[in-house]
C-alpha cells in the first residue's frame, strides 16, 4: 500500500489518529511521560514510519516515557513491521521506562513475545493478557 493513503488526524483531548488500509493507531498522552497507543486491525507496513515517529516525539518531549500499548483489537502484524518494532525497542531501550502491551489474540501475543526476546531489552516489555489488569494500570494514570 502506498504511504499516500496514511491519514493523520487530531482528535479531541489531544489524541492523534493514524489510519491506513485496514488498521489504525490512536495515540493519547495520559500524562507527561505516559503514552497510550491503541492499535486496531492489520498492520502490513502501510503506516511506514508514522507510528514509531509518534513515539519518538513523545521520547523527545518527556524522556523516558512509559508506553501502554492496547493491542486487544489488533488482528495481525507483518513480519517486517515486527522487525521494525523490535529494532526500535532495542535501539531506544534507554529512552523508555517500560512498555506494557495488552494482547488478546494468540498471533499478536506470539509476535510481541518474539519482539520482546529478540530486542534483548530484559523486562522492558511486559505482556498482559488480562484486560482488567492493564485497564487498572491505565486508570491510575488517566486521572
Amino acid at each position: 500500500m502506498s504511504l499516500d493513503h496514511v491519514r493523520r488526524e487530531q482528535l479531541p483531548e489531544g489524541q492523534t489518529l493514524i489510519q491506513a488500509g485496514q488498521g489504525s493507531f490512536v495515540f493519547r498522552r495520559l500524562q507527561p511521560g505516559a503514552l497510550l497507543v491503541t492499535i486496531s486491525g492489520h498492520d502490513t507496513g502501510q503506516f511506514g514510519t508514522h507510528t514509531l515517529d509518534e513515539i519518538r516525539k513523545e521520547i523527545q518531549r518527556h524522556a523516558p516515557p512509559e508506553l501502554f500499548v492496547d493491542a486487544r483489537d489488533a488482528v495481525a502484524v507483518a513480519p517486517s513491521v515486527s522487525q521494525e518494532w523490535t529494532r526500535f525497542f532495542s535501539v531506544n531501550r534507554a529512552q523508555l521506562t517500560r512498555v506494557r502491551v495488552l494482547v488478546s489474540s494468540r498471533l499478536v501475543s506470539l509476535t510481541v513475545a518474539i519482539a520482546q526476546h529478540l530486542s534483548r531489552t530484559g523486562n522492558l516489555i511486559q505482556i498482559y493478557t488480562e484486560p482488567e489488569t492493564f485497564d487498572t494500570r491505565l486508570a491510575g494514570l488517566a486521572r
